[in-house]
Formats: C-alpha cells, sequence, structure tokens
C-alpha cells in the first residue's frame, strides 16, 4: 500500500481540531441514510444540512470529557456508568440494555454483556476518538481508556471496535502510514474478536477487488441482519482509508456508500481522518455544517463548549491533567490490565474504592444454587429471605428457598469487611416459564372464557435465565408449536409494548386474548424503538398488577437459528422495562 504520510508539521492543536469537524462533517452525512443496508450513490450531504446534526456518536463523547475533567483526569469505567447512569436516557438497543443493567444494580464489565443482545454493535466504536484526543501517542493507554467506556454497555466486539479505533487514532499524531496505522489498531484489538478478523480479512484483499465488490466479499464472511453489527461496519470504515488514502472526498463517500450504520462509519473515518492531516477539509464540506455543536435530547445536563473550535481547547485542557495522572503508568501495565478484564469478562469490581471483586462466572443468574468466587477482605455476608449467603473459604455461596410461595426477581447482598465496611452487589432470579397444554394457539384461544389462572400449573415448568436466547429447535423437537407463557406484575397504568422477535412465526395472546399473530419470522433484533414485524408487536394500555402474556412458536417453519426473545418496554419512550414470567400470580400482589 502506497500512502502519503500525514505531514509531521501539523500541530496537536489542528489534529484535534481536524478530529472534531471530520466527526462532524461524516455524522451529518451518514445520518440521514442510517440503516441502509444497500450499495448507495451519494456524492454530497443529501439533504443538505443548515448544521451539525445531532449524533450520539458524539453526545456521549462530550459527556464522558466532562466526567474526566470532574474526576480530575481518571478514566474509569465506574466514573464513567456513574455518569451514564445520570444522564444518558437514550433507549435505543445497547443502550438501553446498558440502562437496564446498571437499575438491577450491576457494574461493568457485566453491565455490557449480560442479556444484551446488541453487545456486539457499534454503540461504543463510534466513541473512540475521545480517548485519542486524551492520549496522543499512547496507542496502549487509549486502547485502555477505550475498553474502560465500552464494557459500560459492550461486550467482545463492542469493545474490540472501540479499542482498535482508539489505539489508531492515538498513534495517528505521530504520523506514520496507513499500513503502519492499522497494524497498530490491529495491536491492541483483541485477536479472537470477529472485527480483529474483519479488518484483516479487508487489508488482506483490498487489492484484489474494487471496493464495491470487497464490500460484498465482507458481508458475505462477516454480514448481520442487524445493521449495527460491528464487524461489518468496522470493515466499511477503513475502505475509504485502503483505497483513497489521499482524497478526502472520495475516501468519505466510498465507505458511507458501503451503506448500513452509515452515521457511525461516515464519522469514525472522517474524525480518523482529521487526526492524520489535521484541520484542512475542503470547504464544501464545512460550509453547510458552521462550527455550532447540538446535542441530541437523550443526553442532559452537560456543560461542554458549543463551538467545535472551544471544544478542542477544552479537549487540549483536559488532555493535560489526563496526562499527568498517567504519566507514569507503562504500557506493560495497562496491557496486563486490558487482558485481564478481556480474560474474565464476569468479574466486576464491587466498588469504585474498594479492592473487592466478585466473579459471576458466566452470569448474575440465581436459578437454586450459585457460588461466586470473590478476592478481597470480606468477612461477613447478608442477605434476606427467601435467599441466603454464606462465606465458604475465598467464595460466597447463595442459595434459593425453592418452595417459598414468592421470591423477587433482584437479589441483593452485601459483603461487610472486617472493619465493618459494607458493600452491596445484586443477582438476579430466573424466569418461571411454563411449556404445556394446550399445545396450540387454535386449542389455547378456545379456552378464552376459563379463568387463566387455572392453567398456571399446567405443562412442564422451565427456568430460563433472562440472557438466555430461546433455540426452537433445541426445544421439544417433536412439537409443531412451542407455547411459552407466564404471569407477570406491571407497577402502575400505563400504556406497554410486548413484543416476541422471533425467527419463526409467532403469535400471542394477553390475558386470553390474542394480540399478535404473525405468519413468517424475521432476524431476532429485539429493539423496541425500531418497531419490527407488526403480527409480532403489541402496545396497550394496561392497569397495574398481574398479567398473563402466552406465546406460540412454530418450530416448524423456524429461520436462520430459531431465535426468540420476549421484550416488555414502555409503548411512548421504549424504555426497557425489567420484567419476570411467574408460574402464577402470587405474594403480597395476589390480590
Amino acid at each position: 500500500m502506497k500512502s502519503k504520510k500525514p505531514v509531521s508539521k501539523i500541530t496537536d492543536t489542528q489534529r484535534v481540531l481536524g478530529c472534531l469537524k471530520g466527526k462532524a462533517i461524516g455524522g451529518t452525512l451518514g445520518t440521514p441514510h442510517e440503516g441502509k443496508m444497500k450499495l448507495m450513490d451519494l456524492t454530497f450531504y443529501d439533504p443538505v444540512p443548515t448544521g451539525i446534526l445531532p449524533n450520539d456518536d458524539f453526545d456521549l463523547q462530550l459527556l464522558f470529557l466532562e466526567a474526566v475533567e470532574n474526576a480530575g483526569g481518571v478514566v474509569d469505567t465506574m466514573t464513567l456508568a456513574r455518569t451514564w447512569i445520570e444522564k444518558v436516557q437514550f433507549p435505543w438497543d445497547e443502550y438501553g440494555v446498558a440502562n437496564l443493567n446498571i437499575r438491577r444494580g450491576f457494574k461493568p464489565p457485566v453491565t455490557g454483556w449480560f442479556d444484551n443482545p446488541f453487545k456486539h454493535c457499534m454503540g461504543s466504536p463510534i466513541r473512540s476518538e475521545m480517548w485519542a484526543l486524551l492520549a496522543p501517542r499512547r496507542p496502549a493507554l487509549a486502547a485502555y481508556f477505550a475498553m474502560q467506556d465500552a464494557m459500560i454497555d459492550h461486550s467482545t466486539e463492542g469493545m474490540a471496535g472501540e479499542m482498535f479505533f482508539a489505539a489508531f487514532e492515538s498513534a495517528a499524531f505521530d504520523g506514520g502510514s496507513m499500513d503502519d496505522l492499522i497494524a497498530t489498531g490491529l495491536a491492541y484489538t483483541p485477536k479472537n474478536s470477529i472485527t480483529y478478523r474483519a479488518v484483516r480479512f479487508a487489508l488482506d484483499n483490498y487489492k484484489k477487488f474494487d471496493w464495491p465488490v470487497l464490500r460484498e466479499k465482507i458481508l458475505e464472511q462477516f454480514g448481520h441482519p442487524n445493521f449495527t453489527e460491528a464487524p461489518q461496519n468496522i470493515a466499511f470504515t477503513i475502505i475509504g482509508l485502503l483505497y483513497f488514502p489521499n482524497d478526502f472526498d472520495k475516501a468519505l463517500l466510498s465507505t458511507t456508500n458501503c451503506g448500513y450504520d452509515t452515521d457511525c462509519t461516515a464519522a469514525t473515518i472522517g474524525a480518523m481522518w482529521g487526526v492524520m492531516y489535521g484541520d484542512n477539509f475542503p470547504e464544501r464540506w464545512l460550509k453547510p455544517i458552521g462550527e455550532n455543536v447540538l446535542a441530541s435530547h437523550g443526553v442532559v445536563d452537560m456543560s461542554v463548549a458549543a463551538t467545535l473550535t472551544k471544544l478542542a481547547v477544552d479537549i487540549e485542557r483536559v488532555r493535560g491533567i489526563v496526562a499527568k495522572r498517567y504519566a507514569k503508568v507503562t504500557d506493560a501495565k495497562l496491557k496486563a490490565m486490558t487482558q485481564a478484564t478481556l480474560a474474565e469478562p464476569g468479574k466486576m469490581k464491587i466498588d469504585q474504592n474498594s479492592d473487592i471483586t466478585i466473579d459471576y462466572g458466566k452470569s448474575p443468574v440465581l436459578n437454586g444454587t450459585k457460588k461466586i468466587p470473590f478476592t478481597g477482605a470480606i468477612k461477613k455476608v447478608f442477605t434476606k429471605q427467601p435467599f441466603s449467603a454464606s462465606i465458604k473459604g475465598k467464595a460466597i455461596l447463595l442459595n434459593l428457598d425453592k418452595k417459598a410461595p414468592f421470591y423477587p426477581t433482584h437479589v441483593k447482598v452485601t459483603a461487610e469487611t472486617a472493619d465493618g465496611s459494607q458493600y452491596e452487589f445484586a443477582l438476579v432470579t430466573a424466569h418461571e416459564m411454563w411449556i404445556g397444554t394446550p399445545a396450540s394457539p387454535d386449542a389455547f384461544a378456545s379456552l378464552a372464557s376459563s379463568p387463566f389462572d387455572a392453567l398456571a400449573k399446567d405443562g412442564k415448568v422451565k427456568p430460563f435465565t433472562l440472557d438466555e436466547r430461546l433455540f426452537l429447535l433445541k426445544d421439544l423437537p417433536d412439537a409443531e408449536w412451542l407455547h411459552l407463557g407466564g404471569h407477570i406484575h406491571l407497577g402502575s397504568y400505563g400504556k406497554y409494548r410486548l413484543a416476541a422477535y422471533a425467527e419463526c412465526p409467532v403469535q400471542g395472546f394477553l390475558d386470553g386474548v390474542q394480540v399478535m399473530n404473525e405468519a413468517e419470522g424475521a432476524a431476532c433484533i429485539p429493539a423496541p424503538h425500531r418497531g419490527g414485524k407488526p403480527g409480532m408487536i403489541h402496545d396497550a394500555e394496561l392497569k397495574g398488577g398481574w398479567h398473563r402474556w402466552d406465546v406460540f412458536l412454530n418450530k416448524k417453519k423456524a429461520i436462520r437459528e430459531g431465535k426468540v426473545t420476549l421484550v416488555l418496554a414502555y409503548a411512548y419512550d421504549k424504555q426497557l422495562i425489567d420484567f419476570k414470567f411467574r408460574r402464577s400470580n402470587a405474594g403480597v400482589y395476589a390480590h
């Protein structure tokens, strides 16, 4: 690959401002075309804007800049997560899941991977630039910061994408060829990730094909029906850099015209270009957007500068604070800390100011008994009935009394040290769904006049953990229909959205009345704000209290992997609701 070396005389200030302007150009170009999964032919903004379009890609980075300065230059996932829950109100995909997991009492990295169908998506790779701007020429530090950020709402692929971009952009402050910068990015990308393979595939094959053909090859190898899945989009982002390293227009447009998550890919390649070549963009791209920064309504109460130029000054000021804080932290130590987190994603620090960690293993779900290894000076543990907790060696033993007539969704455990300091951590209990008679929607509908509580004990009860994707072909393989159901409790009157995102035909009943009927399956993308197939979604005004939800899934017509995810959300703002299926309407709420 032959590409011009970024000019060494470019100042850091020019690179910072170039990064911000490139981000704004790309985000404004790509936002109107987000989700178009086809090859496009854009040549300019369409429509032509009258300012920078708000973009969550940028909003969250501004929020984290404020958080880092407020913490005296500390970039720590607990600090960022605390700011997140205070100020991020986006219901979308991984953002909504992270909010839900934080409300459950979890901390990163568990908030990113548990019960998260979007943990491998683009929500974190698009937040890479700030970490490079705060750690120029230190790709190991930038990648470490990126990981601290990404694990709030992502797992492997989301983390890999953000680490790749942050390391690339940090190294770009020193110039270097495109080959070198991509190699640096890959050096800090987990090698077991699909993202690593996708970037490597693009790098190894771009000389063999024109870029539209490489796009198709990437989709053949790494394509996913969710347009926000990270590996395909990360590879699209570098297409422009690989084919047009000396032509901003062609680089930006080729990446954007690949489609899919275009607000993210276009914004990122614009930012990468700005770091490499500084504040040096064609006027035709700058004039329509101006200088003023506008944030989305989903991030609240920020105090950052309102223009790109002023924002660049703020970033350089905070960069100085961060540089002092991490001046003596070696690359070797950063690598060790990063690898430890990647290798043991079930480990969670119990509190920011404590050295105690607990290890959930593969899941923080309590379904009977669970052993939780810990490190640190825990001397006692406490919980409430119908749960019990004790210490055995360096593990906490938890038990659920399954004979209890009712037990809550959330398990709170208090760990106490020898000096009396107490720290709380959380688990959740499993869904109780029954697979039973009647075994078909027609038979069930015929019982609509019966008291539905009478059906609660029919069939086989199976516990499902909250994060388990149901594989229809593995459940009751000889039956045409899989019947899943349970009672759910709503806390108040409101308008709710019930959705069964299923890769098969689905029929659903709410309190005995049919409300879902979809004859064909669709890719399982459980995002209530995006809608979905009408026959899989039902919006209803419901009273507080118990409701019964039954879903029938036609296994004989399953597509792809046969996945299904059942989702409950508020109908208006699409925020996810933490709910649990139960065998019966029991406990103090039974009346």
